[in-house]
């Protein structure tokens, strides 16, 4: 059997600012009554700049119905998880995690609070990666296949602008949720070769592998199932 080549691409990575969608799912307005947990009232021009760093998110408050309680994001250490990937995928195995915040190109959010329960089947990728590219067809037959499951979740983290995934799109659809400008993500889990794909199972990586070769979508498939308890 001729085996095939693993790529290994290594990019450079920078800081990016995202603008969050938290407001949007929210009935917020100037005239909503905004407090911290020690009841100090904030204006909405600054409680506005606060939810736009992506460092606090707002949750719904029991004692009015046009009341709600900021809140400060738990972050993910950037140190804690260099320890857990290093450079090496097979690291990934048996290690706990916790989810940095994400929106994806719908306007959807995830943070860890979300997804701590939940199967994560996590990309990391971006449009000018040759190996990249060739394995999305793959990852598109997962989806496919799994997508009904409501416990599993999705998402494909590209290194590059929600322009330029939607320009590449047109001609190689990749059907994961997609979060753009993702560097800092990228970033915050230590990834620097492409692909990486994980699975993580109630915040344990279940299957990690960098690089192409079919058979890791076919490794990653028998991981799933048994996170789903799918007798083969």
């Amino acid at each position: 059997m001729k085996k095939l080549p693993v790529f290994l691409i290594a990019v450079c990575t920078f800081l990016s600012v995202e603008g969050l969608s938290q407001t949007s799912r929210i009935p917020l307005s100037e005239k909503s009554l905004v407090k911290d947990s020690a009841g100090l009232v904030y204006p909405y021009e600054k409680w506005l700049s606060m939810i736009k760093t992506g460092d606090y998110k707002l949750e719904k408050s029991k004692t009015g119905s046009d009341e709600y309680m900021i809140i400060r994001r738990e972050r993910v250490s950037n140190n804690e998880n260099k320890q857990i990937y290093g450079s090496n995928p097979g690291n990934f195995i048996g290690k706990k995690i916790k989810f940095p915040y994400m929106t994806d190109m719908t306007g959807k959010d995830y943070w860890n609070d979300i997804l701590k329960d939940k199967i994560v089947v996590l990309n990391f990728w971006f449009v000018k990666c040759p190996p990249c590219k060739a394995e999305i067809p793959l990852l598109n037959q997962l989806y496919e296949q799994y997508r009904e499951y409501k416990n599993v979740e999705f998402i494909a983290v590209c290194l590059d602008s929600g322009a330029t995934i939607s320009e590449f799109m047109k001609t190689n659809p990749f059907i994961y949720n997609q979060v753009p400008s993702g560097f800092q993500i990228a970033k915050e889990f230590n990834i620097s070769a492409y692909p990486t794909n994980l699975i993580i199972d109630k915040g344990v990586v279940k299957y990690g592998t960098t690089g192409y070769a079919e058979n890791n979508i076919k490794k990653a498939e028998v991981i799933l199932k048994q996170c789903l308890s799918i007798a083969e």
